[in-house]
């Protein structure tokens, strides 16, 4: 038996690495669990007999193989800590509750790959962490870890997350394209401000300026 972030292999049901598992689920038999596990290719297999230890062995190895994934794809993103320590004294399911916090100082988190979304959010729902009264909603205008996850597991449709400079350049200029490289940009909340700007050569504005925030404001679209 061989159980890693990479690998799940416990001849001679199966062994495959974690991106050809779609999911996982236990069936409780008596005093042992029955893991079934669902692969990309919707073969569904089911191993009898595990004892808990390896259950939690098995979901916690799943969990970072998320994270292994996460980081390899955005291996230059601000700090994203998920940690789930393992014991024997205590079970997968207070750790994964406990690892799993608000963290407003990640509020400008990029939003993390939906494969790893759903593979924790996974692992969340079959421990039953939803359900539990410390698990809370979501912050409004927070794209930390916590919240992307538990957005996830409500179910709610991830949304394009968008930096507060952005949203500013938004909401203040509307901007529409007039003609090959000429943009109006009018004020939204003055409608008698507006202007044109010209991205080709020479870049220009109306207002006079070749360093304006009405040139910034195209440029960002």
């Amino acid at each position: 038996m061989k159980i890693t972030p990479k690998i799940l292999s416990i001849p001679p049901y199966l062994s495959t690495t974690w991106k050809n598992v779609t999911s996982l689920h236990v069936k409780p038999e008596g005093g042992l669990f029955t893991l079934v596990v669902l692969l990309q290719s919707q073969v569904q297999v089911e191993i009898p007999n595990l004892h808990q230890e390896t259950i939690d062995e098995v979901f916690q190895a799943h969990a970072r193989s998320a994270l292994v994934e996460h980081d390899q794809i955005y291996p230059s993103m601000g700090p994203f800590t998920f940690s789930l320590p393992f014991s024997p004294e205590g079970g997968l399911k207070d750790h994964l509750a406990s690892s799993m916090e608000h963290n407003p100082e990640q509020k400008d988190l990029p939003n993390l790959p939906p494969q790893v979304l759903e593979k924790i959010s996974l692992i969340a729902k079959a421990f039953g962490i939803d359900r539990l009264p410390s698990f809370s909603d979501p912050a409004p205008s927070c794209n930390c870890a916590y919240c992307q996850i538990a957005r996830s597991i409500k179910g709610e449709k991830e949304e394009e997350f968008v930096s507060d400079g952005e949203l500013s350049f938004r909401s203040t200029w509307e901007i529409k394209q007039k003609s090959d490289k000429l943009y109006s940009v009018a004020n939204t909340l003055d409608p008698t401000e507006s202007y044109d700007v010209f991205l080709g050569s020479p870049l220009g504005c109306t207002c006079g300026s070749k360093d304006c925030e009405h040139i910034q404001a195209v440029l960002k679209t």
